[in-house]
């Protein structure tokens, strides 16, 4: 599940000045492995200057297709966006990982969806859009942040979309850096926005959930205001927006004991240890034994690293992207922990 797999480029599709939509061809005895729900990603793996990177990017398309596409934005210095936006030619092959995540929705009849996204947040949504549409007869509310109209990601798809169904998808566009005649849609998503939003136009509605996806300010704006009106948080799902390379929190720990793990991943288990003092997360120390586990931020944002403690006690130093009920389950993410117990069991099959 785990292993990376090479996968044809099919075709390279210029979306804004500055990002590029992939197309892979997915052959067929890997149909099966890269089945994949609305709101998941692809991880991408490249050497750069003998050193391996990793960088993950939502998938936009709906699940019943044949190929996958992404939207790759170019970030400065981007070590994979970069060279993603020329350096690559259709068919030439990457290496990616099946598709992973647990931002995912899966939509009921008969409700409504609400959706805040902004800038590259649109992709995932995007995938959650598709879905509804094509798979529910519900509706959807989606409220979509940009700097301006020609930077504004997936524009030529989401009115199509609006065209193809024009009772069932709304959608309200924010500009913060081009003038915009509605007051309410001039600068970022903000609590004072939204707050309009859910007086005007969402406290009536029978809502089966919110999904939130871009900068983390926006996210806990949002989040906040919810909270406000008294919720339901088990209907509010999120995934942080994550530029290129950058970095979450500074916050560094050591290990306070010597620590045995054992790792269960594709049914084999290894086993590695945590030295005291050592500033080694659960997933640091497993690569440094030549454990190969899965990965991509390393910043608790994509949850591509998310594990189950079967035993033991750690201290996570972020989580930006494990929910409440994923917590409650014992779900922890292994690049964020560090161990508090002497022996730690985690389980990525679980």
């Amino acid at each position: 599940m785990y292993e990376f797999h090479k996968v044809k480029i099919k075709n390279i599709q210029q979306e804004t000045n500055d990002a590029v939509i992939w197309t892979l061809d997915i052959p067929v005895h890997f149909k099966s492995t890269f089945i994949w729900q609305a709101g998941q990603h692809l991880t991408f793996i490249k050497i750069v200057n003998g050193e391996e990177i990793r960088r993950s990017y939502s998938i936009f398309n709906p699940a019943n297709e044949d190929d996958i596409q992404v939207l790759i934005k170019k970030v400065e210095d981007g070590l994979f966006s970069v060279p993603a936006q020329s350096e690559y030619q259709v068919g030439d092959k990457v290496e990616v990982m099946a598709p992973t995540g647990h931002f995912i929705m899966v939509p009921q009849d008969d409700k409504t969806y609400v959706l805040f996204a902004a800038g590259s947040g649109i992709t995932p949504i995007m995938g959650m859009i598709h879905e509804v549409l094509n798979n529910s007869n519900s509706h959807i509310n989606l409220y979509y942040g940009n700097s301006t109209v020609e930077s504004t990601l997936l524009k030529t798809q989401l009115a199509d979309l609006k065209d193809q169904y024009p009772n069932r998808l709304s959608i309200s566009y924010f500009l913060s850096q081009e003038p915009i005649d509605v007051e309410l849609y001039a600068g970022r998503i903000n609590a004072e926005k939204v707050t309009k939003i859910f007086n005007n136009e969402l406290q009536q509605l029978d809502i089966a959930g919110y999904f939130l996806c871009g900068p983390g300010g926006m996210i806990d704006e949002v989040k906040s205001v919810l909270a406000e009106f008294d919720v339901d948080k088990s209907i509010i799902h999120s995934e942080q927006f994550l530029s290129e390379g950058q970095v979450m929190s500074e916050k560094k720990k050591t290990a306070t004991l010597d620590s045995g793990v054992m790792v269960t991943i594709d049914g084999v288990t290894s086993r590695y240890e945590i030295k005291e003092g050592e500033d080694k997360t659960l997933l640091d120390a497993a690569l440094d034994a030549k454990i190969k586990m899965p990965y991509s931020c390393k910043a608790g944002v994509c949850a591509t690293c998310r594990c189950r403690l079967v035993e033991g006690e750690v201290e996570m130093l972020n989580n930006y992207s494990l929910e409440d009920w994923e917590l409650e389950k014992g779900y922890v993410l292994s690049c964020q922990s560090l161990p508090k117990t002497k022996k730690i069991v985690i389980d990525y099959d679980g």
